[in-house]
């Protein structure tokens, strides 16, 4: 399992992996319609609308790709965490746009610092690596540990999650491994209040 995994962010990270398909991935266009209503507000401003597009349209078929830059775009930058995922995974893999790393780490730094496990572990994995930022793997391990505990109890997370936590924390030193619990110690004790 780890050694899937690993494989797997190494490929994402060097841009020759593919988003794995989901039971909640859209339907192939023309499956569906789209309420024009939601068409309306998406574009008065209404930031889930947007987002709802942005994910509808975000799939692998080249027609849907600009309207899923389009509004994955408009609803990242109103702060949706779902929509800025995207967003980052659409810069990553370069999908309709021009691939660019450093957008894809921006994007995914904002839905992390926004607890999104995901986007989380993605930050993680950067540190790790040394993509787009120097490698520092306490970073690593602060990010990971936050993506792990945020997952929860949902199993599907804690699966593909889980994995790499520990894999990253084995790397630390005991020094290492206390300064990360006193930083993920500390951001308990200020997001609580």
């Amino acid at each position: 399992m780890i050694q899937h995994l690993w494989t797997w962010l190494r490929a994402i990270f060097a841009g020759k992996a593919r988003r794995q398909p989901v039971l909640a991935d859209p339907p192939p266009p023309g499956a569906t319609t789209i309420a024009p209503r939601l068409i309306e507000l998406a574009k008065g401003g209404n930031v889930d609308a947007q987002a709802a597009l942005g994910e509808h349209f975000f799939g692998d078929t080249e027609e849907n790709l600009a309207a899923a830059y389009h509004w994955n775009g408009l609803a990242a930058r109103g702060g949706h965490i779902g929509a800025q995922g995207r967003l980052a995974t659409i810069y990553h893999e370069g999908l309709g746009v021009e691939r660019n790393p450093k957008e894809a780490f921006r994007w995914w730094h904002s839905a992390a610092l926004q607890d999104h496990y995901g986007a989380q572990m993605m930050i993680a994995a950067a540190y790790e690596l040394g993509i787009v930022v120097e490698a520092d793997l306490e970073e690593a391990a602060y990010w990971v540990s936050r993506s792990y505990f945020g997952a929860g109890d949902r199993p599907e997370a804690l699966e593909f999650v889980g994995a790499y936590y520990e894999s990253v924390i084995r790397k630390l030193s005991e020094e290492q491994r206390l300064r990360v619990a006193e930083r993920l110690r500390h951001l308990a004790e200020t997001t609580s209040r």
